[in-house]
């Protein structure tokens, strides 16, 4: 298979030869999806299995609020 770049593909545009220009950027589009491909099948294997850190979720409930344990100070003596 014949290798195209897009100057290629623009040549075949301007000449009118559409089966050329077809080729070519149907050439062109596969190889760009086959990186994308493989970048993402490395990324996978890169990540894959690997642990996340997830930080455990703390919620805090108040006991008392200010005033509540001001009046339980004033009120138990």
């Amino acid at each position: 298979m014949t290798e195209y770049s897009s100057k290629d593909a623009v040549e075949f545009a301007l000449a009118g030869n559409t089966s050329k220009f077809k080729d070519a950027v149907n050439q062109m589009m596969s190889d760009k999806i086959g990186q994308a491909v493989e970048l993402k099948k490395v990324d996978v294997a890169a990540n894959f299995m690997k642990t996340q850190e997830v930080e455990p979720e703390v919620t805090v409930e108040p006991v008392a609020s200010l005033e509540e344990l001001k009046n339980a100070e004033t009120t138990e003596v």
